[in-house]
């Protein structure tokens, strides 16, 4: 249950931080910013829960997904903070896209790996 909703909200997440990039006005730029502020609260605490029930099966692995994951919001909090002055870099959407790919496909092979 816990790995669906934390998969559920990966995905919103990221859909609403494309569609949130993507917008020209500051003010659904902030809208969507607060909505992936609340994905995030949902991701953090599923998040923890999968980290207390996979630690011992594979540590730092988990460990490593669960960091990516919080440098993920980091770098999407710098995304959208850049849009709001106008000045998103390519290099920033190039991090993000590597960041995705790196946690679905970690968390992917989790999922396959761990009991």
């Amino acid at each position: 249950m816990w790995l669906a909703i934390h998969s559920v909200s990966f995905v919103f997440l990221i859909l609403c931080t494309i569609i949130g990039l993507n917008r020209t006005s500051e003010k659904r730029i902030s809208q969507f910013l607060i909505i992936d502020r609340i994905i995030y609260l949902v991701i953090i605490i599923s998040g923890i829960i999968l980290l207390i029930r996979t630690f011992q099966h594979a540590p730092v692995l988990v460990g490593l997904r669960e960091g990516l994951e919080l440098l993920l919001i980091v770098a999407i909090e710098l995304a959208f903070g850049r849009k709001q002055e106008r000045s998103l870099s390519t290099r920033l959407v190039v991090v993000l896209t590597v960041l995705i790919l790196l946690i679905a496909g970690l968390g992917w092979w989790l999922a396959v790996k761990l009991p």
